[in-house]
């Protein structure tokens, strides 16, 4: 029995439809995937405390920072220090001197945290270098968390790395966690990056919901 032209019509399209799809599909993941913000938080030039700490924007996008705080976790508990003293650097800089600390990072810019001797002297009780230590940080832990506004969004993304600190005959080594920072851009991890936001400005409205609402009313 010959097949109809129909048919044989009818699934010519289905089978271009389903390759236009596949197609559509694979350049829409492609583009989510080039245009996803890509945070790094770097431990560079050694492993000791006197070695420097960057944040660097590796999006495609510029990114502008509205938080950074470093948790460090101690026998005496969990500390927290707001980093509000760094410098920033874009790709056409050519040199390294200090630039102005606000506006935005372009794609791969970076901002230079300090040392992370700078960062553990957030705290009275911790001093890693220059001076005799109150308590030991052996097993002790330290989190860079950075909160961002990324491009044209507006929900504030984040990102963080941990490091264990190590001492040994005197010397201290700090050792990532992971050798990837983590994004936080899920809408159950952007809560973290809120609080981090909320702690450090401490705004009149601190949710979203009641952004929303203020706006409405000033319209």
């Amino acid at each position: 029995m010959p097949v109809s032209t129909d048919w044989i019509s009818a699934a010519s399209n289905l089978i271009m439809t389903a390759i236009w799809l596949i197609y559509l599909q694979f350049f829409y993941l492609s583009y989510r995937r080039s245009n996803r913000p890509f945070m790094i938080i770097h431990q560079a030039q050694g492993n000791g405390p006197e070695a420097p700490c960057l944040f660097v924007n590796m999006s495609k996008e510029p990114i502008h920072v509205q938080s950074i705080v470093a948790y460090i976790e101690t026998d005496k508990g969990v500390r927290s220090c707001f980093i509000t003293d760094y410098q920033r650097h874009s790709p056409e800089d050519s040199d390294v001197e200090p630039r102005l600390q606000e506006g935005p990072i372009q794609p791969g810019g970076y901002l230079v945290l300090g040392s992370f001797d700078d960062i553990f002297r957030c705290h009275p009780d911790i001093v890693t270098q220059d001076a005799r230590r109150s308590q030991s940080l052996d097993g002790s832990r330290v989190e860079l968390c950075v909160a961002v506004t990324h491009g044209p969004s507006q929900h504030l993304i984040g990102a963080r790395r941990a490091f264990r600190i190590h001492e040994a005959d005197d010397r201290i080594e700090l050792q990532a966690h992971s050798i990837y920072t983590e994004q936080l851009t899920s809408r159950r991890k952007r809560k973290a990056v809120r609080r981090w936001v909320q702690e450090r400005f401490k705004p009149e409205y601190d949710s979203e919901q009641q952004d929303r609402g203020s706006r409405q009313r000033l319209d």
